[in-house]
């Protein structure tokens, strides 16, 4: 029989108890899929609120209860900028925790944005995801936030990658942001079986309030559905408190 996908929102005071809220769900689910499967696979986002996640991760107890040697680290989305660049998804994430853990480097997925096209970078990782996850196996969680248009990942409001079924990577121009990203497409994130957005700030309160109301269906975070549990973990800011 089928599971039914359910919604689970829930508002912390702040982003610190947030983060610990969100690191807590991580030291359950990385430790069920390795006892079911032997592998834990993940989605990184980028973006600000993540970072507090990250430092709390790579420090005691969480450190000390998180399998990382059977974890695949992946990213939602990147930026196509160079991995030493301070706006990198990846640099942030290798900085904050994945310098600080135990997990071997073949099991960092970073999404290459040197030297090749935007286009070859995104076939590439796309090859690269698809050594590790498929539609029987998806991601057992993918972590995302929530910009203040509604965009989630790299996928903005009429974005090309809201209906592509065919890929599930590809590069986007974001005009917005005046540069090239590399992406999840949303048929792809829909078929993780946990996804997490992490919402903190009181500049989030009125996309979050639209999200959760009729006249912000067709927002790309508003799209996002899980095959299992959907988590919208959100700060009382961001709540609207």
């Amino acid at each position: 029989m089928a599971v039914k996908a359910i919604t689970i929102k829930t508002v912390w005071p702040d982003a610190l108890a947030l983060s610990q809220a969100v690191a807590n769900l991580i030291v359950t689910e990385s430790n069920k899929a390795v006892a079911e499967k032997g592998i834990f696979t993940i989605a990184l986002s980028g973006g600000s609120t993540p970072k507090l996640l990250f430092q709390l991760l790579a420090q005691a107890p969480y450190k000390n209860n998180i399998p990382w040697k059977k974890i695949i680290f992946a990213f939602g989305d990147e930026r196509f900028v160079a991995p030493t660049s301070d706006e990198s998804n990846y640099k942030m994430a290798c900085d904050t925790l994945l310098d600080h853990v135990a997990v071997p480097k073949k099991n960092i997925l970073g999404i290459q944005t040197v030297k090749v096209t935007p286009a070859q970078s995104a076939a590439l990782y796309q090859k690269e995801i698809k050594k590790y996850v498929s539609a029987k196996q998806p991601f057992d969680l993918i972590m995302l936030g929530i910009g203040e248009e509604g965009h989630t990942a790299s996928i903005f409001p009429k974005s090309p990658l809201l209906a592509d079924k065919k890929d599930w990577v590809k590069n986007v121009w974001v005009a917005e942001k005046n540069m090239d990203r590399i992406s999840f497409t949303m048929p792809f994130i829909n078929q993780a079986k946990n996804i997490a957005f992490l919402v903190s700030g009181d500049t989030k309160a009125a996309i979050i309030k639209k999200v959760f109301s009729k006249s912000g269906a067709t927002l790309p975070a508003a799209m996002v559905k899980a095959k299992e549990n959907l988590f919208w973990f959100l700060d009382e800011a961001a709540n609207g408190g």
